[in-house]
């Protein structure tokens, strides 16, 4: 598996990615293992995130005392995330894997694949072979979180998918002079095959840093997004887990997968 330049500028993409409650999110991660995981894996403290990118959610977990892996194919973003974690005082253990084909030295509690980083996942092998991976570095009873678009927003009356993010639009980056980024996720003339189910996807960003020329950074890189009964399917082909949970948002407590207003993602839990 390949990954687009679009992930190999870390600062960029944390600061257009950087305006979601990372505490809040883990938060609801910790509370799907206590309330839907099982001893031995509920009793113990620690996480893995897979397509890390800047780890921000291991960071998390990490500074509330938590043993915390960070798994990215992109040695940009493991680099950028071991900065981040050495900037906080905090311990990061990182891996440098793709998320198909991955082993850790000691199993985890808790793992997550969020911000819909699973599209990575383009053929059903892979979904079947990465299911099992993580199934394998999980404790017994260990659950596995994944955090996907809503199944009603992933068709193409939703792009062009763009949007504009500050360094003041968080605190994570008043440190650093003043950076906008421009980000297209998505044109509006994507090519789709539908006997594959993939998308090409444009990604751009324009760079803005204060006192530098503008730069831009555009990949077209093939993504898929799953619909809940095909991603059910290949779960229970996966054999790797035992039990399975449907929400519609990363809340305590979380609104169940449907089609209301209150559903606007789709989050998939698994206890091994």
């Amino acid at each position: 598996m390949s990954l687009p330049e679009f992930y190999a500028n870390a600062l960029a993409y944390d600061i257009a990615f950087g305006d979601r409650d990372f505490e809040d999110e883990c938060s609801f991660l910790a509370w799907c293992l206590r309330n839907l995981g099982a001893p031995p894996a509920a009793l113990h403290h620690s996480f893995l995130e897979l397509a890390a990118g800047p780890a921000r959610h291991a960071r998390t977990f990490a500074r509330r005392g938590w043993r915390a892996v960070a798994l990215d194919l992109s040695a940009e973003m493991l680099e950028y995330a071991r900065k981040g974690a050495e900037a906080e005082g905090v311990s990061l253990s990182l891996i440098q894997a793709d998320m198909t084909d991955f082993a850790l030295e000691q199993p985890v509690a808790l793992a997550a694949n969020l911000m819909e980083s699973f599209s990575h996942l383009l053929t059903n092998e892979q979904v079947v072979a990465h299911l099992r991976a993580v199934a394998r570095a999980l404790l017994p009873g260990g659950v596995y979180v994944i955090e996907m678009a809503h199944p009603a927003t992933i068709w193409r009356d939703s792009l062009p998918n763009t949007w504009v993010a500050r360094s003041t639009d968080s605190p994570y980056f008043a440190h650093l002079p003043y950076t906008e980024v421009e980000v297209l996720f998505g044109a509006e003339d994507d090519p789709y095959d539908w006997i594959t189910q993939q998308w090409i996807v444009t990604t751009r960003l324009v760079i803005r840093e204060e006192g530098k020329p503008p730069r831009v950074v555009e990949s077209h890189h093939p993504h898929r997004w799953y619909l809940a009964q095909e991603l059910r399917a290949l779960i229970d082909l996966s054999g790797a887990f035992s039990q399975t949970w449907w929400f519609g948002n990363m809340l305590v407590p979380p609104p169940p997968l449907d089609c209301s207003p209150a559903s606007e993602r789709m989050v998939v839990v698994l206890r091994k």
